[in-house]
């Protein structure tokens, strides 16, 4: 079977893991056609550590030598990135958050339809064997929810906690609890910047009660999540462990949830079907995410 030709477009962070992942779980069915960072410097340099092709310019990467691209680069370029890429017909992988507006993820939405072309948003968690069991487990409505999610990553960031962290949460609260929220609240601690931490606490018309903690900052790594349905069952999940117990006993652990990602995708690409989180989803986990930021205490 021919390969499929996959150049990641941002190939630092989490774009080397998902460099590595497909070498390790998928050298049979991919073949990485090159990387592209954001100077010519970093390119050849993360290319040589490699051992891929290094793309002068992203105007170098088109159909004759790709299939597909990953777009991995900081979330206050995937619009212009996955924009220009779409309108060259190029299947994509965008990185969480889809964009940093709606009226961006709409555009791009738009210009998928308009160019035929498959797109896909990378939600890594809701790829959890964790919330994957859950979502099939869990029968009852949401009495409670709460989650905290820290990462030790100090310094300013562009993107708020919320969009850049939380969103991870709020994509599960979003496909778990169905209906609006009507009354939210945002919070912080005052020893940390506007970007690094937020509380933030939603009241749905369902009457689930939902709590979410994220601070971005030197602190050591926790993320956990701990729901109670409406039969007083407790279930909770491990993110780190990927580990989910009901009542205390544990019902699945382990698993990679980014090779379940990138497997969705390569069978996205091979065959056409659906992806788990589609673009309309991750327009919804991005208006949620400023709508949640935009709250005024």
């Amino acid at each position: 079977m021919k390969k499929l030709r996959i150049a990641i477009v941002g190939c630092k962070n989490m774009g080397r893991k998902h460099l590595e992942c497909l070498r390790e779980c998928f050298a049979d069915r991919v073949k990485i056609s090159g990387i592209l960072n954001s100077s010519e410097e970093s390119t050849k340099k993360a290319a040589a550590e490699l051992g891929v092709n290094a793309f002068e310019s992203i105007s170098k990467i088109n159909k004759r030598n790709t299939d597909a691209v990953i777009v991995a680069t900081p979330a206050e370029h995937h619009f212009e990135v996955a924009k220009f890429l779409l309108q060259k017909k190029i299947p994509l992988l965008v990185e969480k958050p889809f964009a940093e507006t709606d009226e961006q993820c709409f555009e791009l939405q738009k210009t998928a339809q308009e160019n035929e072309v498959l797109l896909m948003v990378g939600h890594t968690e809701n790829y959890n064997p964790a919330v994957v069991l859950l979502k099939k487990e869990l029968s009852e409505q949401i009495k409670s929810l709460a989650a905290i999610r820290t990462s030790n990553n100090p310094g300013f960031k562009k993107t708020h906690v919320i969009s850049e962290l939380m969103i991870h949460d709020l994509a599960i609260v979003n496909s778990l609890i169905k209906g609006q929220w009507i009354e939210a609240s945002l919070e912080k601690d005052e020893k940390y910047r506007w970007d690094e931490h937020a509380i933030v606490e939603m009241k749905y018309d369902s009457g689930s009660i939902v709590r979410l903690e994220s601070i971005r900052a030197d602190v050591e790594r926790e993320r956990r999540m701990r729901i109670i349905d409406m039969k007083n069952n407790i279930w909770q999940i491990d993110f780190l462990e990927r580990r989910l117990s009901k009542n205390g006993e544990v019902l699945t652990e382990g698993g990679n949830s980014l090779k379940n990602e990138l497997e969705d995708f390569l069978n996205m690409l091979e065959t056409g079907q659906n992806p788990q989180v589609g673009a309309e989803e991750a327009r919804a986990i991005v208006r949620l995410c400023k709508e949640l930021e935009d709250i005024k205490n």
